[in-house]
């Protein structure tokens, strides 16, 4: 590289420098003033010690005014940046004031910090006005913005992305190029273009590439770049907008793998409560999820952008937990996971919930009904077990079709398990307590108390807990707290909201204040339920009668590579969307290999597994399967091979810590690793069907870097592109 190509790192290093700098003597100021403060009161307790009671209530008094006044310095300086990684974007204006042309540097952080003194000035990119700048406008755009009552008008000089990792510059991002630290010194790669050229299958490998390398660039040399930008910068100006959205209304956002979308629920949520903390207390928003290990992924996330406390929920927890709040003498009943298919389509399917909404309509309106928990109940179980209603109900919509024998099936089904739910409620009821739902009900003695023998068909499908919420939204209104209060959310943010049932989604919104501050984030192309009820967002807004909302679609995706998504795509075949996501970044060609059974992929993937860690302790791996037998095997065998930080991941217990992570491709949903290693991927489990689809589609786009495919037995799936496994 040669001295002129260095320019950009070398003016980088030497503003770090400089913050680095006035951080320090910032925190040398502060700690002087602190000892200041803790030497007077201690001046002041030996002086109360020593002192006549009668002047001790004014030394007492001088105390905490000193007290109040340190409180107050230290809230008005803030928190101090943090100097292992102070700022990751940095911009140089140029404008026009007081009829002279001043250049000055501004740097976008996650806390203020200005040291006019030195020029130094970090601005918090969730509501510094000059932040705007920052995502809406690119190096040499002239911008003209209106701040608060000011008209500015100037030009952006500089506008680069940088990473800082324990207080060290490892990338620069510009429109120069991408200026990567190695060992021998910086490195300058091309800055890489956004357009996806090519269509379906175009992501070749090149001929003169070694593949069987994990780490290992399109160039043939280990990837030196792993350090990302932090995925604050980058937020681009249209996430921006929807990130600072009015704090009313609701938003419905379509994105695929790696576009933002999670980055954009977790920021607004941050944004919020930064500008409205009394209003956005974190007690009061909520985050819906589809799985527990993305929950507790997002629960890590959200301290870290100073939202910490925050309700972080699967659908599934939320509604069990509500549902014996609002029912409590159903507490006992099981929740079975034998429910049939049919049974699932019909209670998530929209032609019910209007059905519901009918009948509560019809009881809620009558004056002289008791409208109990009970009540709610008895008419949640006359819905599911009125053969004619439901036919007739189902006949009506024919976007999403349940047959008339689908439809039998699934009346049989809860023709025997309602009345066993209400019949155990009768036998128990002399010792079922009484809930905040049940003011007027006088409970009479069950028959033969505790000695009575239950029906063990006397459960309910987990899918009944949404049914049984909404019916008591709809008589009773927004459901309550502990103290009987409306428990209603300021802020609602549903992710992966694509697999949730209209239904389902109904519950969540009815439970936010009037304002329906909510964000609905999903992407139609990564659907795990195919029988949820959710058909589109088209009819899934309609039928929560938001046909006017409008569905706000991200194009860029930040999270894999372009030769990553173009094989993601292929595989979705005539279920992808019409127009391709945007790639910004390249990466090391997707590999497919070819092995005659299991035992030689195992064998060959322990080998490409050891010397990884050698090269990158810190890097995550996740060995992707369909079905748990499968990873279950694979585990074993990589343990026999003795591949370090090994882990077979069952029920979501997710690490998020450096390793190899062995686990069905269902429990990945919304995580991301380093390299991603699909298996077994062969006809018979990854045939051409919509479900196979989804699926190799979510494992794909779960990888940043790299991506292999591991294909057993005699005939590969037809999802891969057949240029990967030519050769």
């Amino acid at each position: 590289m040669s001295d002129n190509d260095l320019t950009i790192p070398h003016e980088e290093e030497g503003l770090l420098e400089k913050v680095r700098t006035s951080l320090a003597e910032a925190a040398r100021t502060a700690a002087r003033e602190q000892a200041s403060y803790d030497g007077e009161l201690l001046s002041l307790r030996d002086q109360i010690a020593d002192a006549r009671l009668e002047d001790v209530p004014a030394l007492i008094a001088d105390m905490e005014r000193l007290q109040g006044v340190a409180a107050r310095r230290a809230e008005a300086k803030g928190a101090l940046v943090d100097p292992r990684s102070p700022y990751f974007g940095h911009m140089r204006l140029v404008e026009e004031r007081r009829g002279r042309t001043q250049e000055r540097d501004v740097l976008i952080g996650k806390a203020t910090f200005v040291d006019s003194k030195n020029g130094v000035r970090i601005v918090d990119w969730r509501h510094a006005p000059v932040s705007q700048l920052y995502y809406r406008y690119e190096e040499g755009a002239p911008y003209e913005e209106r701040f608060g009552d000011t008209d500015v008008e100037g030009e952006v000089l500089v506008r680069r992305t940088v990473t800082i990792v324990n207080g060290n510059l490892v990338r620069i991002a510009s429109p120069q190029g991408v200026f990567v630290r190695r060992k021998d010194g910086w490195k300058r790669h091309d800055p890489t273009h956004t357009a996806l050229s090519g269509g379906q299958g175009t992501a070749t490998r090149p001929r003169d590439f070694v593949g069987g390398i994990l780490g290992v660039g399109p160039d043939g040399e280990q990837r030196a770049d792993r350090h990302l930008p932090e995925i604050a910068a980058l937020i681009d100006p249209r996430q921006f907008e929807l990130i600072t959205h009015p704090d009313a209304g609701l938003v419905v956002i379509q994105g695929g793998a790696g576009s933002g979308k999670t980055t954009i629920g977790l920021h607004r949520i941050a944004y919020l409560a930064y500008a409205d903390p009394r209003r956005f207390a974190p007690d009061r928003m909520l985050v819906v999820t589809s799985g527990p290990g993305l929950a507790a992924y997002i629960g890590q996330v959200l301290p870290a952008l100073e939202a910490e406390g925050v309700n972080v929920v699967t659908f599934a927890s939320w509604a069990r937990k509500e549902v014996k709040r609002a029912f409590p003498w159903m507490a006992s009943v099981p929740v079975t996971d034998e429910t049939p298919s049919v049974v699932t389509r019909l209670k998530k399917h929209p032609a019910l919930m209007h059905e519901l909404e009918r009948r509560a309509e019809k009881l809620a309106a009558n004056p002289g009904s008791r409208k109990d928990s009970r009540a709610i109940a008895n008419l949640w179980a006359e819905t599911l077990t009125d053969l004619d209603a439901l036919l007739a109900a189902f006949a009506a919509d024919t976007r999403d079709p349940l047959s008339p024998d689908e439809i039998k099936r699934a009346h049989r089904w809860c023709a025997e398990r309602c009345p066993a739910v209400l019949e155990r409620d009768a036998q128990l009821e002399d010792r079922a307590p009484r809930g905040d739902y049940d003011d007027d009900i006088r409970g009479h003695k069950g028959i033969d108390g505790l000695d009575t023998e239950i029906d063990d068909r006397a459960a309910l499908d987990e899918e009944d807990d949404a049914l049984l919420l909404r019916l008591m939204q709809l008589v009773k209104g927004p459901l309550r707290g502990h103290a009987k209060k409306p428990m209603l959310y300021t802020h609602l943010f549903v992710d992966e909201a694509q697999d949730l049932a209209p239904i389902e989604m109904a519950v969540l919104l009815e439970q936010t204040t009037p304002e329906k501050c909510v964000t609905l984030a999903g992407d139609t192309a990564q659907r795990l339920h195919l029988d949820n009820g959710f058909t589109g967002w088209e009819a899934a807004l309609e039928h929560l009668g938001l046909s006017h909302v409008a569905v706000e679609p991200l194009q860029i995706a930040y999270r894999s590579t372009r030769e990553i998504l173009e094989v993601a795509r292929y595989a979705l075949g005539p279920l992808a969307p019409e127009e391709p996501p945007i790639a910004p970044r390249s990466g090391a060609p997707v590999e497919a290999h070819r092995f005659p059974d299991a035992g030689a992929a195992v064998a060959f993937l322990g080998d490409a597994l050891r010397p990884l860690f050698t090269r990158e302790p810190n890097a995550t791996v996740a060995i992707l399967a369909r079905h748990p037998e499968q990873a279950d095997l694979y585990y074993e065998g990589l343990r026999r091979a003795e591949v370090p930080m090994l882990r077979r991941i069952r029920v979501q217990d997710f690490a998020f810590k450096p390793g190899v992570e062995v686990t069905e491709i269902r429990q990945v949903k919304g995580l991301e690793y380093d390299y991603v290693v699909l298996v077994d991927v062969n006809a018979t489990t990854f045939p051409a069907d919509d479900e196979a689809r989804h699926l190799f589609h979510i494992a794909a786009t779960r990888a940043a870097h790299q991506l292999w495919i591991l294909a057993t037995g005699p005939t590969t799936s037809p999802l891969i592109p057949p240029e990967l496994l030519d050769g």
